[in-house]
């Protein structure tokens, strides 16, 4: 068994090799345990579009069947959906079938019990533990929260004036809930890319690169649009595109929810360690607390549990509405969400982000690296680095600060990489914290290629 897809916020790996039946029953009937000790035997599970679903489906609920809980099965379904069902259905306990963003031959869960996320390292020594355990069935079933989810989503989302919005789900989960959303919000809706596909047959699923976002970009301008959204592979992420074509960045989305719901409620804003400067002053500004955690939807959720958080995001694009919703990361309903805000202003989208500070930074910037040395690559470089007058922040990797410019270098917990994200006040900072950090890195791993993907 690969014991590297037991990760810190779920469990991830490749569909064929990794996730193999004798290593999905396993995790079945460990999580069906955990259920069954609070005195609950049932679990709802959902899956994506990707093409390992139905084996994976079929071994997980054989694992959980084991240990005589029940499956209500939601089928193909975003991620949101599954966590939608835990917060109204008839058991707070979940299994989401996804890879996200992962390459299209990738797999994964994202698991919630007793309505807390649970990662894959939570459960890896219990599963390694297990030899083997008898066979049982149960009386499994379908259910759907769609009509409850496009209800409550049209009770608190719908438009004032009418918007031509484009949604380009990527082929992946998201693609018909959320046309059926935004058509009941009141929004006139342009659909690419919607069917799911498993193959992702027009680009990756991924929101956070601009590579991805060309077709949307080109659907807006051709069209005329007010804007146009893009989801992930699961519907958990969102990317906002204005009428020009601008990408907004997910620093900006976060800033703009922040003034809508401290207005409504003051209160603590979750951020992660990704995200711009600029967020904790303007959170600050209108009221609220700023908290910065680690990267990851595991950590955000659980620091707006503890804190009672009225807001989350990460720079990634996964965004947590806690206020007169769930707390869970919903790339439709947030979308949704920022239409209506738009929906309410006479100005245009570009005109409403373009009074936000701008500073220079870089995306998410990836190297490709060994997944089984990433984290001892980060602490290595934590013991060698140097960094002249800057404080240094270790809650998630490692994350330099100077007096207008900060650099990030952390390893993805979900992918083989090592993630680095760096932000000036000016161009020059900006490229003057980028060298240092590859200074130190090329002093660090000389052999390592600097060849950001």
């Amino acid at each position: 068994m690969n014991t590297n897809i037991f990760r810190a916020y779920d469990i991830r790996g490749n569909a064929n090799n990794d996730l193999d039946q004798s290593t999905v029953k396993k995790i079945g009937y460990v999580l069906g345990k955990r259920i069954s000790s609070l005195g609950d035997n049932k679990i709802y599970v959902g899956h994506d579009s990707r093409i390992s679903k139905d084996e994976i489906l079929k071994n997980l609920t054989i694992g959980l069947n084991a240990a005589e809980i029940e499956v209500l099965n939601l089928g193909l379904v975003p991620t949101p959906m599954v966590y939608y069902a835990t917060k109204i259905g008839d058991c707070s306990h979940g299994i989401m079938i996804t890879g996200s963003h992962n390459p299209k031959d990738d797999n994964g869960l994202k698991i919630v019990i007793n309505d807390t996320p649970t990662s894959g390292l939570a459960i890896k020594e219990e599963v390694l533990a297990l030899d083997s355990f008898e066979l049982k069935t149960c009386n499994n079933s379908s259910e759907s929260f769609e009509k409850y989810y496009l209800n409550e989503a049209k009770q608190k989302a719908s438009l004032r004036r009418a918007l031509k919005i484009v949604l380009d789900a990527g082929n992946g989960a998201a693609g018909p809930l959320a046309r059926k959303v935004f058509e009941n919000i009141g929004a006139e809706v342009i659909s690419i890319n919607e069917t799911p596909d498993g193959n992702f047959p027009n680009h990756h699923p991924d929101p956070s690169k601009e590579k991805n976002l060309a077709q949307v970009k080109e659907k807006i301008l051709l069209e005329n649009a007010d804007l146009g959204f893009a989801f992930d592979g699961d519907g958990d992420r969102v990317g906002l595109i204005t009428s020009t074509g601008k990408q907004i960045s997910s620093d900006h989305i976060i800033m703009i929810l922040c003034e809508h719901y401290l207005k409504k409620s003051k209160g603590p804003i979750v951020y992660d360690v990704k995200c711009s400067n600029e967020l904790p002053k303007l959170i600050k500004a209108l009221g609220g607390e700023p908290i910065m955690e680690k990267t990851g939807h595991f950590n955000i959720k659980n620091a707006i549990k503890k804190s009672g958080a009225v807001l989350g995001g990460e720079m990634s694009g996964h965004i947590f509405i806690n206020y007169e919703w769930y707390g869970f990361d919903d790339a439709i309903f947030t979308a949704a969400i920022l239409s209506k805000i738009f929906s309410e202003s006479r100005l245009s989208v570009d005109e409403l982000f373009d009074k936000f500070p701008k500073t220079f930074s870089t995306p998410e910037l990836n190297l490709d690296v060994d997944d089984s040395k990433k984290f001892l690559m980060v602490e290595q470089f934590i013991k060698k680095m140097n960094f002249k007058n800057a404080e240094i922040d270790l809650i998630d990797g490692v994350r330099v600060n100077k007096a207008n410019s900060w650099g990030l270098l952390r390893a993805s917990n979900t992918s083989p990489k090592l993630v680095l994200r760096y932000e000036g006040n000016s161009e020059e900072e900006l490229i003057n914290i980028k060298d240092e950090f590859e200074r130190n890195l090329k002093q660090v791993f000389p052999n390592l290629p600097i060849e950001y993907t």
